[in-house]
C-alpha cells in the first residue's frame, strides 16, 4: 500500500506579496523654471507695398471681378430662364416626344449654366492666385 505523504512546509521561506495597484493615482507635476529668459525679436522696417498691392491695381483687379460678377449674374438669368421654359414645356407638354424634347432643352440650359459656372470659377480662381491668395 503506497500511501501519498502530506507534503511538509517550509516554514523558513519568505512569502511572497502580491502588488496591487492603488485605486487612487495622484497628479505629481513636473514644474520646469526657465534658466534665462529670450529678448522678443525686433520688428522690421515697415515698408511699401508691392505693385500688385497698391491702390491702382486692386482697383484694376476689382474692377475686372466685378464684370465677371455681373457677366455670371446675366449668364445665370438667361440661362436659368431658359432652363424654366423647358421644364414648363415638360410639364406641359402632350406627347412623350415633346415631353423628351422639352427635357433635353432644359438639361442643355443646365450643362450650359455649368460651363459657365466653371469659366467663372477659373478666372476667379486667376485672380487669386494673382493677388498670391491661392
Amino acid at each position: 500500500m503506497n500511501t501519498s505523504r502530506p507534503r511538509s512546509l517550509d516554514i523558513a521561506s519568505p512569502r511572497r506579496r502580491l502588488k496591487t495597484a492603488t485605486a487612487v493615482a495622484l497628479w505629481r507635476p513636473e514644474i520646469v523654471l526657465a534658466t534665462s529668459i529670450a529678448v522678443a525679436p525686433a520688428r522690421g522696417p515697415v515698408v511699401l507695398a508691392e505693385p500688385a498691392a497698391r491702390p491702382e491695381a486692386l482697383g484694376a483687379q476689382l474692377d475686372s471681378a466685378r464684370s465677371l460678377l455681373a457677366s455670371l449674374e446675366d449668364a445665370r438669368q438667361a440661362l436659368a430662364t431658359g432652363a424654366a421654359d423647358a421644364h414648363h414645356r415638360a410639364e406641359q407638354a402632350t406627347s412623350t416626344r415633346e415631353r423628351v424634347s422639352a427635357t433635353i432643352a432644359a438639361y442643355r440650359a443646365e450643362a450650359a449654366l455649368d460651363d459657365v459656372l466653371t469659366g467663372t470659377w477659373r478666372r476667379i480662381a486667376a485672380l487669386m492666385e494673382e493677388r498670391g491668395l491661392r
